[in-house]
């Protein structure tokens, strides 16, 4: 069995990437597509992380919590994406793309996703955690669940801004700026988890669970 994070993406990205796969043998400059669907799945992967998760929350502390760290990292990804994208080689755009269509799966149900494998024992122990708290265990889930989504958090950042930025040809300035802002995201999404999951009631760590559960796959 094989464990994946995946969300399904919106028809225009999915149009943009087959767009893109069709361009491949094409002599006119790729970089712009390749851009475009760049900025494009960074803001579907924090609308799919945080956004749709936050929008299920009372208004309340948590909340603010919640729809600052997506702020945050949508802006500092974004503009971290500007500044590493741009003009470039039909040969090296093709090595990004190369990567989006590597981080392309289908789910169970024949839905085509976008996403990352994970290890098998995380994925396993999140959704025993999910278990747990539909049960009625979710303050006793807490601390697990904590120490569980730094580690999915930081297999997401892996994937989506090391691995990725490694397709893009840096130089030694861009490479340090790509690797702090990496840093920053990693950091400040552990304080958000830090802050935000131990204060979660059973009612918001089944919407958490819920959520959750539907971007994790297993095949």
């Amino acid at each position: 069995m094989a464990s994946y994070f995946g969300i399904i993406p919106s028809d225009e990205l999915k149009s943009d990437i087959n767009l893109a796969k069709s361009n491949r043998g094409s002599s006119e400059p790729q970089y712009p597509l390749r851009d475009k669907i760049s900025l494009k799945l960074n803001d579907e992967l924090i609308d799919n992380l945080l956004v749709k998760l936050v929008q299920q929350f009372p208004a309340s502390e948590k909340r603010d919590t919640a729809e600052k760290l997506a702020g945050y990292v949508r802006s500092t990804v974004s503009v971290l994406l500007k500044q590493l994208l741009g003009k470039a080689p039909n040969e090296q755009v093709l090595k990004s793309l190369e990567f989006l269509e590597s981080s392309s799966f289908v789910d169970n149900a024949g839905n085509s996703r976008i996403g990352a494998a994970l290890p098998d024992d995380l994925v396993n122990q999140l959704k025993a955690s999910f278990a747990a708290v539909h049960a009625g265990e979710g303050k006793q889930q807490r601390a697990a669940l904590t120490t569980q989504f730094k580690l999915f958090a930081d297999q997401i950042i892996k994937h989506f801004m090391t691995d990725y930025n490694k397709t893009l040809d840096l130089g030694l300035i861009k490479r340090k700026a790509a690797e702090l802002a990496t840093s920053a995201v990693g950091k400040a999404v552990h304080i958000a988890i830090d802050k935000l999951i131990p204060a979660l009631n059973q009612a918001e760590l089944e919407a958490v669970a819920t959520h959750f559960d539907s971007l994790l796959v297993q095949k």
